[in-house]
């Protein structure tokens, strides 16, 4: 008697609650996908030069890659446009580097380093070495 009457409950449930669902959910705002796309890859190291931040960085699961950025692209802080953010290394993460997208084109990038330059992901380029990419308006990098 008493299975058949949990049973019973457990019938009256499962009919109330698919009864009291709806077909089809109303929404506040129609869906959207984002233009927004983001890439995060891990730096092995960074060069600070007079001009740019070279960035070494994993590309794949073999090979490392080069990317140049422009010191101009961080010029305040408190500006809203800046292409070039920093922000400070997590304790027991590494350095990783992520580039933002809008609509497919590169609007900025964010470094997750340690602060301390006497970390050994930083390091100096010689002031003799020519970086052509110092004037560079946009990013193009290789994953």
């Amino acid at each position: 008697m008493k299975k058949l009457f949990i049973l019973s409950a457990l019938l009256c449930a499962g009919f109330l609650f698919s009864a009291s669902a709806k077909e089809k959910a109303d929404y506040k705002y129609e869906y959207q996908e984002s233009t927004v796309t983001y890439h995060n890859v891990q730096i092995y190291k960074i060069l600070d030069h007079k001009d740019a931040f070279i960035v070494m960085y994993a590309k794949g699961h073999q090979d490392v890659g080069t990317v140049t950025l422009p010191k101009k692209w961080y010029s305040s802080a408190s500006r809203v446009d800046t292409k070039l953010s920093f922000r400070a290394l997590p304790k027991g993460m590494t350095p990783y580097m992520t580039v933002i997208n809008r609509e497919g084109s590169f609007e900025r990038v964010l470094l997750t380093i340690p602060v301390s330059r006497a970390n050994p992901v930083w390091g100096v380029a010689d002031n003799g070495v020519k970086v052509e990419d110092a004037d560079k308006d946009t990013l193009e990098i290789v994953y």
